[in-house]
């Protein structure tokens, strides 16, 4: 299995961290494929995973099955990221889709 480019896996949930700066250890983490369908095996194959507890994955108002917002913020996370080593055209040919905003990619240009 491939790492997380993301998120080491070692107890806390990738939101609860990212979104609260909660750092407890969970007993039990779900791993979430940030491109779910088509592009399952393709995260999976990147490192474009992480982990989450069961109320940010599924059981809750704020789970990223049920919450686009949140969502979106693990899929422009894992852009970022996988950015940091990569093109944006080969963002673009593995996943087909930019979930950043184009001033923000304009910006990172710049640097």
């Amino acid at each position: 299995m491939t790492r997380s480019i993301l998120h080491r896996k070692d107890g806390t949930c990738y939101l609860c961290v990212r979104l609260g700066g909660d750092y407890r250890i969970h007993r039990q983490l779900e791993k979430h494929h940030v491109f779910p369908g088509k592009n399952r095996m393709v995260s999976d194959r990147n490192g474009l995973i992480v982990w989450l507890c069961h109320e940010h994955h599924r059981s809750s108002a704020a789970a990223v099955h049920v919450c686009h917002g949140n969502m979106l913020i693990i899929q422009q996370d894992a852009q970022r990221e996988y950015e940091k080593t990569h093109t944006r055209q080969q963002w673009m040919e593995l996943i087909g889709k930019n979930y950043l905003e184009e001033d923000e990619q304009d910006s990172i240009e710049r640097l």
